[in-house]
């Protein structure tokens, strides 16, 4: 009993192990240049899905950046400066990140930003309204490049980026999305199953130690 007991607390940790890392980089190919309204990423058996809108909720065409240092990213291609990024008052880009849920470890989900050097500010709110921003709660807000922690996953389907800046460079990009995985329920059935089993015996043992 104890060895089948050990071996089923040593497997669930084997598999809770396989909960892994992800990254959705949204500059790498094919998703480059002018990609249109809406593009699908996966990676690792998981699925993001981008679209494209104006400041009215009207369609606007995605970009996939690929340049040199800060200049990678997705943004959008109705950018007035010519810089097919999120502009402050021409777009946002909405993510569905419906098929993340219950996959991916909520507390572990981030967000990155990229050519954000000349007083741009970004703003990211959750909804689950499709194609507008109207009545989105703000989640996260900055004016950094760098990987920011994303929270909501669950509560809300959608994740709205704004640019927020009336002056300065006014826009930016969405470099990633990035997290792990959560164990499947199976491991935690296992895991529960072995350390529960192993805290009777214990308790077992120690009750025939005080009466012997």
């Amino acid at each position: 009993m104890k060895r089948i007991l050990l071996a089923c607390a040593a497997m669930a940790v084997a598999t809770g192990a396989k909960a892994a890392t992800f990254l959705f980089d949204f500059s790498l190919a094919p998703h480059r240049d002018n990609i249109g309204n809406t593009e699908t990423y996966t990676t690792g058996g998981l699925t993001i899905y981008a679209s494209g809108f104006n400041w009215t909720g009207g369609t606007a065409d995605l970009f996939g950046k690929h340049g040199s240092g800060d200049e990678k990213g997705l943004g959008l291609a109705n950018d007035p400066t010519g810089d097919d990024e999120i502009h402050y008052h021409s777009g946002f880009v909405q993510l569905d990140m419906s098929n993340l849920f219950g996959r991916v470890s909520p507390a572990t989900l981030m967000f990155g930003t990229n050519s954000t050097t000349q007083g741009e500010v970004w703003k990211v709110y959750g909804t689950n309204t499709a194609a507008s921003l109207a009545g989105g709660t703000p989640v996260a807000t900055g004016s950094n490049e760098g990987n920011h922690l994303l929270p909501g996953l669950g509560l809300y389907r959608y994740y709205d980026f704004v640019e927020t800046a009336q002056a300065g460079g006014q826009n930016f990009l969405i470099t990633s999305v990035s997290g792990a995985t959560a164990p499947e329920p199976a491991s935690w059935a296992l895991m529960i199953a072995g350390f529960g089993g192993l805290g009777v015996m214990m308790r077992r043992r120690r009750a025939l130690a005080l009466a012997a």
